[in-house]
């Protein structure tokens, strides 16, 4: 039943992590990338979700140079139960095939996941990652 969690990601994400991650090496000194975790709305385990996005986070390896303020690249991942990553494909693309690449490669990287909580039942958790040039 994955159309149940892509309809509730969509309807209401819930969750916001937002990290400010290192500029890469030739970007300007004040330019930098957020990156914010969203996941279903009925998945209400806010130490789960700040734990994954500190792995990703970890894995983080800015593209250099960064592509222009405002862009943005979001990756869907499918993590199971057991905290496999079953999936990671884009949802946007920011015109940047480095930085593009090192959005999907932080997410990758970051697996296997911690196991799901058991206080959520659902089969897997859908989570989107975004990662946003700021100024």
């Amino acid at each position: 039943m994955k159309s149940w969690v892509s309809m509730l990601v969509c309807a209401a994400m819930l969750l916001a992590a937002c990290f400010c991650l290192s500029s890469g090496a030739g970007a300007s000194p004040s330019a930098s990338v957020s990156m914010g975790a969203y996941a279903a709305s009925d998945f209400k385990d806010e130490s789960y979700l700040k734990k994954a996005v500190q792995k990703v986070m970890d894995k983080w390896k800015p593209s250099s140079p960064l592509p222009d303020a405002g862009k943005k690249t979001v990756v869907i991942s499918t993590i199971g139960r057991d905290g496999k990553l079953l999936e990671a494909r884009f949802n946007l693309k920011s015109g940047s095939s480095a930085f593009d690449d090192a959005a999907m490669a932080s997410v990758k990287g970051a697996a296997p996941f911690a196991a799901l909580p058991k206080s959520y039942t659902g089969p897997s958790v859908e989570i989107h990652w975004h990662f946003q040039v700021d100024k």
